[in-house]
Order: structure tokens, then C-alpha cells, then sequence
């Protein structure tokens, strides 16, 4: 499958998954395999200033992060889910306007660690720095810890 078909449908799938998403005006996604990047749009984020509401930046920022490790293993014979553990949030700039929210994996070697452990557990941690960005412009950082598990019923 093409990345662009791969991110077609996984796009779907969180559209459809995560009601909340039609309402953070993500606009496009972006993928190469070692990042997503999510373009949204400041109007349905704003708060009372105008400015990004630090909820809907932290939001952004969990799902762009869960996205990318979800697409990291969509290849993988059996199914994940992925989960946040726990994440540190750095407020820097006020974001004024539409911005981008990208999540980067860090060096292959990690990843590489984290899915051997994942195959051979079947849960492994992973963690993520995800960046919301106005321009070149960083305005916000998460650190997030990311568990993978066995997929399974949870209600």
C-alpha cells in the first residue's frame, strides 16, 4: 500500500474513531514514515485572547503523536493500540494563526528497541517530542511517553 492510500485511511479511521477530531480543525495530514505532521486551522481553537486554547494545543499534539506511532504500526501482523502515559507541555509563543502540529520519531535505533520489545512483550514504550509550530516557528512542545499494548477490549 502507498503512503498516500496508508494515510487516506488512517485519516478515515481517526475521523470516524474520534468524533472530537471534526471539531479541531485539522485541515491536511502530512507523512513520510518518520513524522506526521497535522495542518489545523486557529478558528475552532481559539480562546477568549484569540489565541490557541492550551487544551486544543495539548490535544493536537496527543493525537498527532499517537497518530504517528498508530502508523508506525499498521504494518505490523498483529494489532496495537496505543495509549499516553504521561507528557510534559512547554508553552513558548502564543500561536496567533493556523498552525502545524508535527511529531518526529527519534532515532531509528529506539524505534527499532521498541519493537522488538513490542513483538517479543507485546507492550513496549516509546517516547515522542510532538511540536506545534506557526511558520518555522515553535510554539509549543510536548514530551510524551507512548505505550503500545496487545489490542483488546476495553469496554
Amino acid at each position: 500500500m502507498s503512503l498516500q492510500a496508508k494515510l487516506a485511511d488512517f485519516e478515515r479511521e481517526l475521523r470516524a474513531a474520534i468524533p472530537l477530531i471534526e471539531h479541531m480543525g485539522f485541515e491536511s495530514l502530512q507523512y513520510d514514515e518518520a513524522s506526521l505532521s497535522v495542518r489545523a486551522a486557529l478558528a475552532p481553537n481559539k480562546n477568549d485572547k484569540g489565541t490557541a486554547f492550551a487544551g486544543a494545543l495539548s490535544a493536537s499534539a496527543n493525537v498527532t503523536g499517537w497518530g504517528l506511532i498508530t502508523l508506525l504500526l499498521s504494518d505490523e501482523p498483529r494489532p496495537y493500540d496505543v495509549v499516553i502515559r504521561d507528557s510534559r507541555l512547554e508553552y513558548f509563543l502564543p500561536v496567533t494563526r493556523d498552525f502545524t502540529v508535527t511529531a518526529r520519531l527519534p532515532a531509528s535505533g529506539e524505534v527499532e528497541r521498541f519493537l522488538e520489545k513490542l513483538r517479543a512483550r507485546g507492550k513496549a514504550r516509546l517516547d515522542l517530542v510532538v511540536e506545534v509550530c506557526e511558520d518555522e516557528q515553535c510554539c509549543f512542545r510536548l514530551q510524551g511517553a507512548y505505550v503500545a499494548l496487545e489490542k483488546r477490549q476495553w469496554v
